[in-house]
């Protein structure tokens, strides 16, 4: 239950709360989805002020500090902060409200982190709040939806299956879907004294070193050959200090190969590529469906390998780093945060620009010395592209695009937001010169929109997937207490129930 009251809060801030309330004493969960900037996180904190019963926060690591001085200034001193990487698979939460940041980081059902949220929030009453809650395709919404409704909560505004209306793409569905559940606005709903201004976007094309050996490597202990060879010219894409980084990983792992005579299974390449700071551009490229480990360990093979290696090596540390010069000759003297997919690339740039540098290794205290005016220059990975508060940047450059827009427009709100008093800031793209990645960009832009936006006139013929049932403590309590559940009850009413009714491991 909700008290009134919402401090300290703006307009648009305000009747953000009044809808949210609203949907989820109707529906009994929202997806906040305000684009960047807008100052969602004030939204939830007033919820969670108002809410009579214990309320659970669920944020990335990264965001912890932020989000204890927002709630405290709401006075929400109960509110128990829990990390993304620090949930685990567990009874239903005690909370009756859940608020999730940053929830698109539980967008893909099939993974851990997505089961241990969706069997905590079961019971409970949930608040999702994503600016990006569409990454790749209409199936990222459809699984934040699924934490929230059962398949025919929607059937009084003609949407009879959830699932059938995302399954069949009736968009005309999906707009209602998103109508009745999710709060989506633009900056035009900002009053004029928290306007701020435009976003002036540049593209700099920067061509590739001309270095050969990329496509002479054979990988002669792992199979999907093609695909790390395309990881490895992502890194250059990035930098040579990236591409190096790799390179030294995969002789050093070659090494002891040889000097223990067993061959690579996955967890060992994903070692020797890809640091776990920049885990996410590994998996972008990698898919482990088609890796296959060769068998045995051939000695002169993996000799051939390693001097292939070497002379890889010495090509790219005679590269003139043209694309790091590119950057100096663009930069001006006013705040710059400048984005990087790779850790490596990261920290290089940081000692050439002699500059602050955040990757998920180091960086709270370079992030904080941005904030405050003590360096004018900041170098990030997306460690830094979601949810803090860098509103003194008046330039922003991605100096490695991402596969995903909505990364993009992550990175381009930590200075374009409520607070910016600038006319303008400045965005740089650095686009590789004969890469498609601008195409793909393009293209899941083109989705989100349309699923966030604006519907069409087509409809599906959906009816539903599932009988109905009943949501709430209720039906959980039945699970714990070990009685039989009924035929007609082993069937979803929204994710978290789903799991604990059938027990599913993952």
């Amino acid at each position: 239950m909700l008290i009134s009251g919402s401090p300290q809060l703006s307009p648009h801030q305000r009747e953000a709360v009044s809808r949210a309330r609203e949907i989820i004493a109707n529906r009994g969960g929202v997806l906040l989805a305000d684009e960047v900037g807008l100052g969602k996180s004030f939204v939830a904190a007033a919820i969670a002020s108002e809410w009579r019963g214990e309320v659970e926060l669920i944020v990335p690591a990264s965001l912890v500090a932020q989000w204890r001085e927002t709630l405290a200034a709401f006075g929400c001193a109960r509110v128990q902060i829990l990390t993304h990487d620090g949930l685990r698979r567990a009874e239903p939460a005690r909370a009756s409200l859940v608020i999730v940041d940053e929830a698109h980081a539980f967008r893909n059902p099939a993974t851990l982190r997505y089961d241990a949220l969706a069997r905590r929030t079961a019971a409970a009453s949930l608040l999702l709040v994503s600016a990006t809650p569409v990454c790749n395709s209409a199936a990222d919404l459809e699984a934040l939806i699924a934490l929230i409704a059962r398949d025919d909560l929607l059937s009084d505004c003609g949407v009879p299956s959830i699932d059938l209306a995302f399954a069949s793409s009736a968009y005309g569905q999906i707009e209602t879907i998103v109508r009745e559940l999710v709060i989506r606005r633009d900056r035009s709903v900002l009053p004029g004294e928290l306007a701020f201004g435009d976003l002036e976007r540049t593209i700099v094309r920067h061509a590739l070193p001309e270095i050969d050996g990329i496509d002479a490597l054979q990988f002669p202990l792992a199979g999907a050959t093609e695909l790390l060879r395309r990881f490895l010219w992502r890194r250059l894409e990035s930098s040579e200090a990236a591409l190096l980084e790799s390179l030294r990983r995969q002789r050093r792992f070659y090494e002891r190969v040889l000097e223990s005579g067993r061959a690579m299974s996955k967890r060992d390449y994903r070692l020797a590529f890809g640091a776990q700071e920049d885990a996410e551009v590994f998996q972008q490229i990698l898919f482990w469906d088609l890796f296959a480990p060769r068998e045995g360990v051939d000695v002169a093979i993996i000799r051939e390998e390693m001097i292939r290696l070497g002379e890889l090596r010495s090509a790219v540390e005679r590269s003139p780093c043209t694309k790091r010069d590119l950057l100096a000759g663009v930069l001006t003297d006013e705040p710059t945060l400048i984005f990087t997919q790779s850790a490596a690339t990261a920290r290089d740039l940081a000692a050439y620009l002699k500059c602050g540098v955040a990757t998920s290794r180091d960086g709270r205290s370079a992030i904080d010395a941005f904030r405050r005016g003590r360096c004018d220059r900041l170098v990030a990975t997306d460690l830094a592209s979601e949810g803090l508060n860098l509103q003194r940047a008046a330039v922003v450059v991605h100096y490695d695009l991402p596969w995903s827009p909505v990364k993009l427009d992550q990175r381009n709100g930590r200075a374009h937001r409520i607070g910016q008093q600038r006319e303008k800031v400045r965005a740089l793209y650095f686009v590789p010169e004969s890469r498609g990645i601008m195409s793909v960009i393009a293209r899941k832009n083109r989705v989100r929109k349309r699923i966030l936006r604006r519907g069409d006139e087509r409809e599906g013929t959906a009816t539903t997937l599932r009988p109905r049932v009943t949501h709430g403590a209720a039906v959980v309590a039945l699970i714990a207490d070990g009685a039989d559940v009924p035929e007609w009850l082993e069937r979803r009413h929204c994710a978290g129930l789903e799991r604990l009714l059938r027990g599913r491991e993952i």
